[in-house]
């Protein structure tokens, strides 16, 4: 009787590890790899990009109208999360569900010199939000030059 209860208590046994086991392999199978994480992550930063850019540039566009403290609060976000554009293309990224182009990594000087520029262009628009004597213009400008940078960088190194 001692056996069977032993055979018994093995098999359950066998079959709970047998069922934990199934599920790490299942859940590590789930589990997306190094450069599928590295473009997520990419996808995320650009999406707060434009999620911080899109109500500044309706406000240059005059489709909308925001309190001096929201557009400030836009701003400075959108240039503290453009540090973040850096980062987001490492070289484990080069494929996988993405409309990064390949010359991102062929023409690295090109493309670090284009997000340099979204950086020193959102600063400088975080910058004018800043100033109590800047100007409609002053801020349109500012706007127009960030979107010039997105733009460039996108016609050369974004699949459409």
């Amino acid at each position: 009787m001692k056996s069977r209860r032993s055979r018994v208590a093995f098999a359950r046994a066998a079959t709970v590890a047998l069922g934990i086991a199934s599920a790490i392999a299942f859940a590590q199978g789930a589990q997306p790899t190094p450069a599928e994480r590295a473009i997520e992550y990419r996808q995320a930063v650009f999406k707060v990009v434009g999620g911080n850019f899109g109500p500044l540039a309706q406000v240059a566009q005059g489709k909308l109208e925001l309190p001096a403290p929201a557009t400030r609060k836009y701003a400075e976000r959108l240039a503290s999360i453009a540090e973040f554009t850096r980062d987001a293309f490492p070289d484990i990224s080069r494929e996988g569900k993405t409309r990064a182009k390949a010359e991102i990594w062929n023409d690295r000087a090109e493309f670090d010199k284009l997000l340099n520029e979204l950086n020193d262009k959102s600063r400088a628009l975080a910058a004018v939000t800043a100033r109590t004597d800047a100007t409609p213009e002053d801020f349109k400008a500012a706007v127009g030059a960030v979107g010039n940078a997105c733009k460039s960088c996108h016609e050369k190194f974004r699949e459409k």
